[in-house]
């Protein structure tokens, strides 16, 4: 049987009063009798900055994370930045195929416009908590990203003159030949709602989505995109904006947000213990050399120790060197 190649037709639109987006599109699925993957419109109402953490969240050096995204909201919206051509059925085999020719040829690409947007998001966020930006709101901030020379990491890979969007304030969505009334009757729920500024976009590229969507975010004072404090993944807090940590899953069926602030606690009661430490050995070797001007090896002693220190605190953050192991050292000194 000939295969037609799928002219994808991808519609969102974002309800700031609600805080959600709700999706229209294409996707693939599979099909238990026929042991195919097959084209069906999809309908998905997630919260607002949810799908746009995810993106963030993944790691794209990584087939097992990059399927994971890929599972959750489908190969199409992602496969229009490649030149590969998607269909409107696969067998099970040259679907899979066809998803790891989509990762070989994206992941580069995708895991670039990822840290791209997580610059600009610390930024906005002020994630880094940087105390000039305290006193800026989320929009202000954007405002300088968008024109002044510390210049949107997004803007400078995406060609904004490629921008192409249809808007209007319900979306048309019979491109999609809906034959089911209870589908009908689902969007009619979504795009009846009580705020007058919601409006439907229409475009088949997810990073063109993530920026329209950041833009609208910003505007909502009672939403925000936070770092957790534990496990360091992205999300969107639940009920206030300066919550700390994700519901994600940690360790033991428990979420951060249940585990966070007593693991905080003891990483604080640690990091002051070693700071105790590194005080006692910097008092006890300034000390000597106090104690002994005319001694010139304590003064080396002193200034090697300082440098070494240094170095060492600095592979620690890399990631090269444990803490214990910095410790081990700093209780030989």
């Amino acid at each position: 049987m000939e295969r037609f190649e799928l002219r994808l037709k991808n519609q969102f639109f974002i309800n700031k009063f609600n805080k959600y987006k709700f999706m229209a599109y294409q996707d693939l699925r599979f099909n238990q009798k026929h042991k195919s993957y097959e084209i069906y419109n999809r309908y998905e109402k997630i919260k607002l900055g949810v799908q746009l953490c995810d993106f963030l969240n993944t790691d794209f050096s990584d087939l097992n994370s990059i399927r994971e995204f890929i599972d959750k909201y489908g190969i199409t919206t992602i496969a229009h930045l490649s030149d590969i051509k998607i269909y409107q059925y696969y067998s099970e085999k040259e679907y899979n195929e066809m998803v790891d020719d989509v990762i070989n040829n994206l992941k580069n690409k995708l895991e670039m416009y990822k840290n791209a947007f997580i610059a600009d998001i610390t930024y906005i966020y002020n994630l880094n908590d940087l105390e000039e930006l305290n006193d800026l709101t989320t929009i202000q901030r954007l405002h300088i990203l968008r024109d002044s020379k510390k210049e949107s990491e997004v803007r400078k890979l995406y060609d904004s003159n490629n921008l192409k969007l249809t808007l209007n304030n319900f979306g048309d969505f019979t491109e999609f030949s809906i034959t089911r009334e209870d589908d009908a009757q689902e969007i009619a729920k979504n795009v009846n709602t009580d705020y007058l500024n919601t409006y439907c976009f229409e475009s088949n590229d997810i990073i063109q989505t993530f920026i329209i969507e950041l833009f609208e975010m910003t505007e909502i004072e009672s939403t925000a995109i936070k770092k957790c404090k534990n496990c360091g993944k992205f999300f969107v807090p639940d009920n206030r904006v300066d919550e700390l940590y994700c519901n994600s899953i940690y360790e033991n069926n428990k979420t951060c947000k249940e585990v966070g602030p007593f693991r905080t606690k003891q990483k604080l009661m640690q990091e002051n213990d070693d700071l105790r430490i590194y005080r006692n050995v910097y008092q006890k070797l300034l000390l000597r050399t106090r104690r002994n001007p005319n001694n010139d090896q304590y003064e080396r002693d002193f200034h090697e120790f300082k440098q070494k220190n240094i170095e060492l605190k600095e592979k620690v953050e890399e990631g090269k060197l444990t803490q214990a192991e910095y410790m081990e050292w700093l209780e030989k000194q």
